[in-house]
């Protein structure tokens, strides 16, 4: 008696479908893996007013067509092999989106030459992702190659920008971005640091319309972190790493010099700290809180809300960009010289006795 075991069941075949009218636009989501157990999709077509997916029902076992998020088919799959897209029924459903003006007959004539077109170069697209493995290997190994080739010619322009920007106006070698070389290594010694690690010099010296955008910037937006001295100004966002380690050196400089802060905010989280510092009635303590990541106090306390915080906080960034500045914390004299990250103290007051813009102790 075989009445209560459970018929076999059998693959339904695939139905014929009217897809007459405009292309479809196809979207391929890759191989999927028979093993997975959730639903997946793993072929979509669209066109105006219809959507078609093809899906692998891991928990059933199951491929499915649907229109338009209802399940018009469904066939269940047994000792599946290789890729889903390998199936027959598969490749039947995908062949008659291929034809979109095919009727129930089947036939594939009457599409106008600009849809033939278009759909002949779609079919063909999918026809090789679905029927030939190696075609979609050799797709894959071109765009390898293509992807290696623009990498290259990345590292070649970044290698010679690095080569031209080494002049005057530069920390010396072995200090960027807070990186700084151990004293006693002989390849910091003979300046043969690599060049991710050297400091970047992003001109010899700013023109006068660059000092303009310079002044004005300070003007608006500049923390003059010491009462008096001759000014040179660092462009600094409060979550950089570099400016953080930056800080702290500054209120050792040589006295003749005072730090101007333009504070920008390209790193998550800083323009609400930027629009804070700009509110606060001492922004030279309001800085100091933000960029050493505690809690400002007293006069230093502000919400970020008054009047043209946001604006000024924008100008900053604008500034910073119009100068073709590319990292922070960024350090301009008086003279107009331009050096990019935090070297040691020693490092930025040579900077400054050199382009720092005084002559025997007093301002040119």
């Amino acid at each position: 008696m075989n009445d209560h075991n459970p018929q076999p069941s059998v693959a339904k075949p695939v139905p014929t479908l009217s897809l007459v009218g405009t292309p479809f636009n196809f979207v391929y989501t890759g191989d999927a893996d028979p093993a997975r157990t959730e639903n997946v999709p793993i072929w979509t077509a669209v066109r105006p007013g219809e959507v078609w997916k093809i899906w692998w029902n891991g928990q059933k076992s199951e491929l499915e067509l649907r229109f338009n998020e209802s399940t018009l088919w469904s066939s269940l799959v047994h000792q599946l092999p290789g890729r889903l897209q390998d199936l027959p029924a598969y490749r039947q459903i995908v062949e008659q989106f291929a034809r979109p003006n095919a009727g129930a007959a089947g036939a594939a004539r009457g599409a106008g030459a600009a849809g033939t077109s278009i759909l002949s170069a779609a079919g063909k697209r999918l026809a090789a992702q679905v029927n030939t493995p190696r075609a979609l290997g050799q797709t894959t190994l071109r765009f390898v190659r293509w992807f290696l080739m623009f990498m290259g010619l990345v590292l070649l322009v970044t290698m010679f920008s690095q080569w031209r920007a080494r002049g005057l106006g530069s920390l010396p070698p072995g200090s960027h971005y807070g990186v700084t070389a151990p004293k006693g290594d002989p390849v910091a010694e003979n300046h043969e640091v690599p060049p991710e690690l050297r400091d970047r010099t992003l001109s010899d010296s700013l023109s006068a319309t660059e000092m303009q955008v310079v002044a004005n910037a300070t003007r608006e937006m500049g923390i003059q972190m010491r009462p008096s001295g001759q000014p040179f100004v660092i462009f600094s966002d409060p979550n950089c790493p570099s400016c953080k380690d930056l800080e702290p050196k500054l209120s050792q400089i040589d006295p003749r010099f005072v730090p101007v802060i333009v504070p920008v905010s390209f790193k998550v989280g800083s323009e609400e700290l930027v629009k804070n510092v700009l509110c606060a009635k001492d922004t030279v303590s309001a800085w100091s809180a933000a960029v050493g990541g505690y809690a400002p106090t007293g006069d230093a306390v502000s919400d970020g809300t008054c009047a043209g915080a946001a604006d000024k906080a924008m100008k900053a960034n604008g500034a910073f960009v119009a100068l073709n500045f590319t990292g922070t914390p960024t350090l301009v004299s008086a003279t107009g010289k331009v050096i990019a990250g935090s070297g040691s103290l020693d490092d930025i007051n040579k900077w400054l006795a050199e382009n720092g813009g005084l002559k025997d102790g007093a301002a040119r």
